[in-house]
């Protein structure tokens, strides 16, 4: 609709229609895919109920099959992704420590050793970069913990729902 608009030019387009564009793009290509596994789809349907002897119901077996086997696989694999995920976080949020602990080390030593030939604006600048790296390490630890209270929180509600229906 924004290249009608706009008569199908697209230097006419500022730089909201053309962010609009590229999501209205990336719409289209999930939807192309969706249409054409769909497609390919039903034609495997339609191969599998000539193929299979009995009633056509039995050529329903295959898709879900397939399909029970995927979610029984995601059931599967989906705990030991998100370990390997929070993993990865706590060895960058050691790695952050690492870094700021290492510059607070070298601060020290500055110090003495500015303590016998003063600078103020290198000091100025190395506290700079220390309490920057401090807030970043900062930030990332809340994160983190917000989002495995989080997550918590949505297995803690997800297995009592299970559980009520039971």
């Amino acid at each position: 609709m924004i290249y009608l608009r706009k008569g199908c030019r697209r230097w006419r387009l500022n730089d909201v229609e053309q962010a609009e564009v590229g999501v209205d793009a990336r719409k289209l290509g999930v939807l192309c895919g969706l249409w054409s596994f769909y497609f390919v789809g039903g034609l495997i349907g339609i191969y599998m109920e000539n193929l299979i002897p009995g009633p056509p119901e039995r050529a329903l077996l295959l898709p879900a099959s397939f399909t029970g086997g995927l979610g029984v696989f995601y059931m599967a694999c989906r705990q030991v992704l998100k370990d390997y995920i929070k993993k990865l976080e706590q060895d960058r949020l050691e790695a952050d420590l690492k870094e700021a602990h290492d510059v607070l080390a070298q601060m020290g030593n500055r110090l003495t050793a500015l303590e016998r030939n003063p600078s103020v604006s290198e000091l100025d600048a190395e506290m700079g970069h220390m309490i920057e790296a401090l807030h970043e390490v900062e930030s990332d630890f809340e994160n983190l913990c917000r989002q495995h209270s989080k997550m918590l929180e949505r297995s803690e509600s997800a297995q009592s729902k299970l559980y009520s229906q039971v």
